[in-house]
């Protein structure tokens, strides 16, 4: 567009070269002396409508063109001060990787005002900035995620400003093909959720120090317990009204009791930290299966694995087996007699996806669904009811959910969605 709009502004100086010429070089070619009068001036006359009328064509493309150009303009001052003035990172790439625009947001953020970038790579534009180097150079590695991905990408990304702080974005990559599949551009926007995150962090905040009163209540009456029966058969045996030592056994379970919840509290409350790698999700729920399949087997329940598609994600796998022992062991709990459990892997969609167990138990009413993974809440008769709540957590880390569908009297239905990679493709 360009090449064509220069090409119409040299025009008016072209004429003014080709019109001298024409009149000159025309009236030379038809000068003949011996040529009547009407004759000549008739050719004359002929000549100047001809150059009137090419005159008047070129002025109309001219005119034309410099009327587009300006509209072209408009539109591109509007679509730039819409860039501009938008809260967010937005930059264009071409195909090979060199930028073509960047809004004020993105060149305030990364410190690059003032700089020429267009027709740069990111490897050239990290040299205009120190302390952005790694984020330039960061961002080849995951544009070239989105071109393989071939469709739109999205992670989070959090960077460090120079004056302590740091912004967490919600990254959008969208690379656009030429109808041969070649490359064509690439459109990146990071929208800022920094505020957002923050938000969620207060509120996470709050639903934490509102459940320490839940929290209180139910470490009271769990431990009080154990702790009554304890300071009885102790009193007792200081008053020797009784022997202790028939009892010794019983008093030693008490105390064992104590010791289940004030380490699962201590899970629930300083989650140790995890180092979190690429794992295969089949592998170790086959780990998990076979862990239990001798418990299974003593109460004639059946444990069936199903694969539908083999998956890998970025996990703890020592914590997801925990989070799926303690599903399927309450899963085997939840029967009676003569029962199975499904165990089912699949694609839930382009993000996540899932492991499902389905058990064929008693199930649980409606009114107790709602209140699992809360502290100390337990469908079971000896349960502590902090192992689902350790489960939501651990899920809750890797982004993932935990959904409990179930039914009395035709079973329970665990379903943990976990997602697929570390950098998402979403449609």
């Amino acid at each position: 567009m360009k090449k064509s709009t220069d090409f119409y502004r040299i025009i008016p100086f072209v004429y003014l070269i080709i019109g001298p010429v024409w009149v000159i070089g025309t009236d030379y070619l038809l000068y003949d002396p011996n040529t009547i009068f009407e004759k000549v001036l008739l050719l004359q006359t002929f000549k100047s409508l001809l150059f009137v009328f090419f005159t008047a064509i070129l002025l109309y493309f001219y005119i034309k063109n410099l009327r587009d150009s300006k509209l072209i303009e408009e539109e591109k001052e509007k679509l730039t001060l819409l860039i501009d003035t938008m809260p967010d990172c937005v930059s264009f790439k071409d195909g090979e990787g060199k930028w073509l625009q960047i809004n004020k947001f993105g060149a305030q953020l990364f410190e690059l005002e003032g700089i020429d970038y267009r027709g740069k790579d990111d490897r050239e534009m990290a040299q205009y900035t120190d302390y952005y180097h790694d984020a330039l150079i960061y961002c080849i590695d995951t544009d070239e995620e989105a071109w393989r991905a071939g469709k739109v990408t999205r992670c989070e990304e959090t960077i460090q400003l120079r004056d302590g702080s740091s912004k967490t974005f919600d990254a959008f990559k969208v690379p656009i093909f030429n109808p041969d599949g070649s490359r064509k551009g690439l459109v990146v926007i990071g929208r800022d959720i920094t505020a957002l995150k923050e938000t969620e962090s207060m509120l996470r905040q709050s639903e934490k120090m509102s459940v320490i009163g839940e929290l209180a209540a139910g470490i009271a009456h769990e431990i009080r317990n154990p702790l009554t029966t304890i300071k009885g058969f102790l009193q007792m045996g200081k008053d020797k009204a009784i022997n202790l030592e028939p009892h010794t056994e019983m008093l030693i379970d008490e105390i064992d009791r104590i010791n289940t919840i004030v380490n699962e509290l201590l899970i629930v409350s300083r989650p140790s930290e995890v180092i979190f790698s690429n794992k295969n999700i089949n592998t170790i729920v086959k780990e998990v299966i076979q862990l239990l399949s001798t418990e299974a087997s003593l109460q004639n329940i059946q444990l069936n694995l199903n694969e539908l598609e083999k998956f890998d994600t970025y996990c703890n796998d020592s914590k997801l087996k925990q989070v799926f022992i303690n599903i399927l062991k309450n899963a085997i709990e939840s029967i009676s007699t003569q029962g199975e459990v499904n165990i089912t892997l699949f694609e839930k969609d382009e993000n996540y996806f899932a492991i499902k167990f389905e058990d064929n138990g008693c199930g649980i009413e409606e009114s107790r669904l709602k209140h699992i993974g809360e502290p100390f809440y337990s469908v079971k008769e000896k349960g502590i009811g902090l192992g689902m709540t350790v489960s939501f957590s651990i899920i809750e880390s890797h982004k993932g959910t935990i959904n409990i569908s179930s039914e009395v009297d035709k079973g329970t239905s665990v379903e943990v969605l976990l997602p697929k990679y570390k950098l998402q493709a979403i449609s």
